[in-house]
């Protein structure tokens, strides 16, 4: 699809994100727990849970039947992995990269920026998803033990947490450093660490980037799952350094095969 027309239909998927967020925040999500009200608490949460899924996985659906992008999700059930709960850390190279993980893997909690909770429709979801509020700007440092306190919390209670240890989205085909914060809460938890690699080639809604940036052909999506690390008897520098250096590495090696790539 040329770009000229992906522009206005951008702007469409973004009217129906923020619009739709609005209905399932006040409409849906109250009907869901009616209808769950007389199940146990634990069977309450699982069906919470795969229902904020099927919304975040209808979102991104949507905005490929409109030909913005192409997409390719990890099935975290069938994949190789240690028993949940798990710290899963990724890099961050879109603003659309917590929408694949969590349309992928249901009841995957998330440290969110303090600033969108602000949003009364946009809380009332992150709340029903388990999500918590991250550290205002001025409280941002590796020493925030109270918000470090709520994810250990949150892993000891058997959800596992979605980490950008960049704190921000990348630039194009590279990477941030890396914060401790993940490793550190992974650490004390006694959870395994699991790494995911997120590719949008071309980069695409980067930083600074705005809804009518579209890049001259249709981006692709795609999340790879690595590795997982065991945390016991490593140190959080250690542990930090190390995935970094992973995902790093497969940056490169993606962002060479994109080159090579016919346009």
């Amino acid at each position: 699809m040329p770009r000229f027309l992906r522009i206005p239909l951008s702007g469409l998927a973004f009217l129906v994100f923020y619009g739709g967020a609005a209905v399932i925040a006040w409409i849906l999500l109250p009907l869901k727990r009616r209808r769950i009200r007389h199940l146990p608490p634990a069977e309450q949460r699982e069906a919470l849970d795969r229902f904020m899924m099927r919304c975040y996985r209808f979102s991104i659906e949507f905005m490929s039947a409109l030909g913005l992008m192409h997409f390719s999700l990890p099935d975290f059930e069938r994949a190789e992995l240690p028993p949940p709960p798990w710290v899963i850390v990724a890099n961050h190279p879109s603003l659309l990269d917590v929408l694949f993980i969590k349309a992928a893997l249901p009841g995957v909690a998330v440290l969110v920026k303090s600033a969108l909770f602000k949003a009364p429709s946009l809380r009332r979801l992150f709340e029903a998803s388990g999500d918590f509020k991250g550290p205002e700007q001025r409280d941002q440092s590796f020493g925030s033990t109270a918000v470090l306190d709520i994810f250990v919390d949150c892993l000891r209670s058997g959800r596992s947490v979605l980490v950008f240890p960049e704190g921000t989205r990348s630039p194009a085909w590279r990477m941030h450093r890396f914060r401790r914060g993940a490793a550190e809460a992974a650490i004390r938890a006694d959870v395994p660490i699991v790494p995911v690699f997120v590719i949008s080639d071309p980069p695409t809604l980067k930083k600074g980037d705005k809804w009518y940036d579209m890049p001259s052909r249709v981006p692709r999506f795609e999340l790879e799952l690595l590795p997982a690390i065991n945390p016991k008897g490593r140190s959080s520098r250690e542990l930090t350094a190390e995935l970094r250096d992973q995902l790093a590495e497969r940056l490169e090696a993606a962002r060479i095969a994109a080159t090579k790539r016919p346009r």
